[in-house]
């Protein structure tokens, strides 16, 4: 059975709904290179969203990256 695709507006509402919880990401930043980061997503822009790490950190990332795959998120 073939896999139902997300689309962009399905994961800002996803990623909406997450904002202010506290969140584990676990990012592939490729050749098997996996980083886990603990936090909570501090603001949602049109294209991009911040997330500020437990040590305090703010990183952003693309909507493209979750429907990618590259981020996935694990509730705290």
């Amino acid at each position: 059975m073939r896999k139902r695709t997300l689309n962009i507006n399905e994961v800002k509402r996803d990623i909406e709904g997450l904002k202010g919880r506290n969140l584990s990401l676990s990012i592939n930043k490729g050749r098997k290179k996996i980083t886990k980061l603990s936090g909570e997503i501090i603001d949602l822009f049109p294209s991009v969203f911040t997330f500020r790490a437990a040590a305090g950190d703010i990183v952003s990332f693309s909507y493209s990256d979750v429907i990618c795959g590259d981020i996935k998120f694990l509730l705290a």
